[in-house]
């Protein structure tokens, strides 16, 4: 596969994760309750997807790297805050400062996503 190749492939599946992420992340602002119910619920899916160590998908596995390189508030613990952070949404809607680490999950993914396009376009 040429690197094009592989670096589009990286950018869909990249891109995949970064949209369901920014369309729950909507969705929980929703005023209808069972609208954000099932923000939540499809965040924590997400979440759980990366964190788990044992996942066969290369795409969690991927995001997980760089998440623990990433996240400036957790550098190292990317996983365990996305172990925490679906727990917490399985419970209840995120506090404050839950969503400002959403955040910065979807702008992490986000970033490698332009880089991924960069490398594709040559200019990385």
């Amino acid at each position: 596969m040429s690197d094009i190749g592989l670096h589009g492939n990286i950018y869909e599946q990249l891109r995949s994760y970064a949209d369901n992420l920014d369309r729950a992340l909507i969705g929980l602002r929703d005023p209808h309750a069972d609208a954000a119910l099932r923000s939540r619920k499809e965040i924590a899916a997400l979440l759980r997807d990366i964190a788990n160590r044992k996942s066969s998908s290369p795409a969690s596995l991927f995001i997980a790297v760089i998440l623990k390189q990433e996240l400036p508030s957790v550098v190292g613990q990317g996983l365990t805050v996305c172990e925490s952070l679906a727990n917490s949404l399985e419970q209840r809607p995120p506090n404050a400062d839950e969503l400002r680490q959403l955040e910065q999950i979807a702008m992490a993914i986000d970033k490698e996503c332009a880089s991924t396009v960069a490398r594709i376009k040559g200019r990385a």
